[in-house]
This record gives structure tokens, C-alpha cells and sequence, in this order.
């Protein structure tokens, strides 16, 4: 079996590099070299001096250190750095998935989340997204493997404070894997840092990446948080795709991770200042009945009238204005667009200003 295509990749591939204000996008705009190194503090000699040899294969020591000091009680031991989150839930899935095997995961999710468990011959059991995501919402749930994305791709919702305790609760009492993809942990609205609910003693098993927050998609790290038996398992299954990360990459995420104290907080603001322009122009978008409730991210699910097809509105609007979103039917869920808050600032303000000017006709 071979999975489906990857239905936004698609639809991004076509329209990304196209568009005059992209709002599809699930990143913040993106950082070019310079800036990378120099928020890293990386000088032009040392950068010239990596040696291009292939990286540790469990990614470099200092790296594997640095992410696990994102997650209370982890050691370098328990993290596997990967090609971009991609890789490590493709290793994480080829372990534990195996076919008649139920997951349950919330929805509507990231095709990434489920795709491959589909091919796998994984039952799903899709779990409806609220305002926010709920211990209740697990309660009556029975399956084989677990998934919490949060904050949630696509709609922004979070696990509020005070719920936490509750969740972890819930999810020990099923006695069963439980996989936290937290891409988004540096993007909460709250916080530094989100919350996480990642224990590799208790099988709370985490994937992670801090390259869609910061800008930097293309250095293509990404990790893996488990108990010591797994990451050995996966780190071998590793080595039959695609083997290490690249030395250069790993430097540079290594100088962004200890250093993202000094330039996070600007792309937090940038965050925080294209979403409540976008709210306070919601009431101007008059195809659009309702928003949901954005507690981290850079992504929200926007609701449209009855009867218009997310598709040819997208392309509408594209066409019009040059503002590209993505339809929700990319989600496999009709009447809904995803939202993308990573545009510049300047470049956002004036995108959702065409498209108020410039409803798509149908």
C-alpha cells in the first residue's frame, strides 16, 4: 500500500510561491541564512568550518541535550533528532501500529497524524474538536494509541490551564500509548513555553520541532521523545531512511535553541498582532459565520455560510486579491478555511484588506 496524496503539500506546492499574501502557510515567514546565524551566533568561519561528515545518528549530543531541557525529567538519552517532525512520526507509527489497530486522534487533524496509520491498516476514531480540548473528550474514548496535537493543527485550540492535570489522568487510566505532538509549544499565547504532556515513563510519547515557530521550515529538524527502548528501536529504523540529519542544520538549530530567548519574543508579538487584526476584521468578512477560539499557534479554522465550496472560494480569492488559504476540504472537512497568522505583519494587514474589498463571487 502506498498512502494518499498529502492534500494541503499539494495544494501548497502550487500556490506558496505564487501568492502575494500567504495565509496557508502553518509557519512564520521565513529567516534567511543570515539571520539564522546570527540569532544562532554563528559566525561566517565557524559556519565554514563545519565538517560536512554525516551527524551522530541520534543527532549531535549538545542538540539532544538542549531539547530535552524542554521537557521536565528528560534526559539526551530519550530524544531522537529527525528529518522535520515528518520522520519521527513515521518511525513512531511503524512500531506501534499494527493493522485492525484503533487511533484515536482529534478532529479534523493534520493528514500527517493519520495518513500513514490509515496505510498501516489503523482503524481511526476521530474525536471531535471543541473551543477547547478537553480530559472529557477522551473519557468515553477506547482505542489502541493515542494522539494530542496541541496546540491543534488546524484550528488553534489548546489544553487550558487548569485541565492539564485532568488529561494526564484520563489518558494513564487507558493504559495505552499516548503520542503528544506539540509543534507548535514556542507559539503559546500564555507562555514562553507551552505546556507539555510528554513522560516517556508513562508511555506519554512526544514529537516536536521548532522550525515552523521560528522561521526556519527549511533546516528540516525535528524530534522524537521516548523511553530509551523505543528511541533505540526507532533510531535503528532510522538508519533505513534517512540515516542522520545534516551537520550544518543541526548547528544552527543548536545556536536557534539556546538562543531563541533573544528573538522569540518579536515573532510572538508579530503573532499576537496579525491575530487580533484578523479578529477585529472578522465582522467585515461577510462569507465567514464564525472563527474558533486561537490559544497557541499559528493556524485557525474559520467557518464559512452553508453552501460554499472551500475550494472554489480559495481559488476566488487567489485569484482576486492574491490572498491564498487553504480550504478545509483539504482537511477532509467541508465549508471551513484554514488560517495562517506567520505572514509579515505588513504584508497580513493588507491581505485581509483586499479580501474585505474583494469578496469572491461564486
Amino acid at each position: 500500500m502506498e498512502p494518499r496524496e498529502f492534500f494541503i503539500e499539494e495544494r501548497l506546492e502550487s500556490y506558496r510561491t505564487n501568492c502575494f499574501c500567504n495565509l496557508g502557510e502553518s509557519g512564520f515567514h521565513p529567516m534567511d541564512l543570515g539571520q539564522a546565524m546570527s540569532y544562532a551566533g554563528l559566525g561566517r568561519e565557524e559556519m565554514l568550518s563545519i565538517p560536512l561528515n554525516d551527524s551522530p545518528n541520534r543527532g549531535r549530543a549538545d542538540l539532544r541535550q538542549e531539547i530535552a531541557k524542554l521537557y521536565p525529567g528528560v534526559s539526551p538519552d530519550e530524544v531522537l533528532v529527525t528529518t522535520g517532525t515528518s520522520e519521527a512520526l513515521y518511525l513512531l507509527f511503524h512500531l506501534f501500529l499494527k493493522q485492525g489497530m484503533k487511533l484515536a486522534l482529534y478532529w479534523p487533524a493534520f493528514q500527517a497524524l493519520y495518513e500513514i496509520p490509515k496505510m498501516l491498516g489503523a482503524e481511526i476514531i476521530k474525536v471531535p474538536v471543541g473551543k477547547s480540548l478537553r480530559s472529557s473528550d477522551w473519557e468515553p474514548v477506547e482505542a489502541d494509541f493515542y494522539i494530542l496535537n496541541q496546540p491543534h493543527n488546524p484550528t488553534g485550540a489548546c489544553v487550558p490551564d487548569g485541565e492539564w492535570t485532568n488529561l494526564k489522568e484520563v489518558l494513564l487510566s487507558k493504559n495505552k500509548p499516548v503520542l503528544f505532538d506539540e509543534h507548535y509549544r514556542f507559539l503559546d499565547l500564555n507562555s514562553t513555553l507551552g505546556e507539555t504532556g510528554v513522560s516517556p515513563k508513562d508511555r506519554f510519547f512526544g514529537t516536536g520541532s521548532f522550525t515552523k515557530c521560528f522561521g526556519v521550515t527549511g533546516l528540516r529538524v525535528g524530534w522524537l521523545i521516548a523511553n530509551r527502548e523505543v528511541i533505540e528501536r526507532a533510531r535503528s529504523f532510522k538508519d533505513y531512511l534517512t540515516h542522520t540529519v545534516s551537520p550544518v542544520s543541526e548547528r544552527i538549530a543548536l545556536g536557534l535553541l539556546q538562543n531563541r530567548n533573544s528573538f522569540l519574543p518579536g515573532i510572538q508579538s508579530e503573532q499576537k498582532e496579525n491575530l487580533a487584526f484578523w479578529n477585529s476584521s472578522l465582522s467585515e468578512l461577510k462569507d465567514i459565520l464564525s472563527f474558533g477560539e486561537v490559544g497557541g499557534g499559528l493556524v485557525g479554522w474559520a467557518k464559512l455560510k452553508p453552501g460554499i465550496s472551500s475550494e472554489k472560494y480559495c481559488d476566488s480569492l487567489l485569484h482576486k486579491t492574491g490572498v491564498f488559504v487553504l480550504p478545509g476540504i483539504n482537511f477532509e472537512e467541508e465549508g471551513y478555511l484554514r488560517i495562517g497568522f506567520g505572514e509579515r505583519s505588513s504584508v497580513f494587514r493588507e491581505g485581509i484588506i483586499r479580501w474585505i474589498q474583494n469578496t469572491p463571487i461564486l
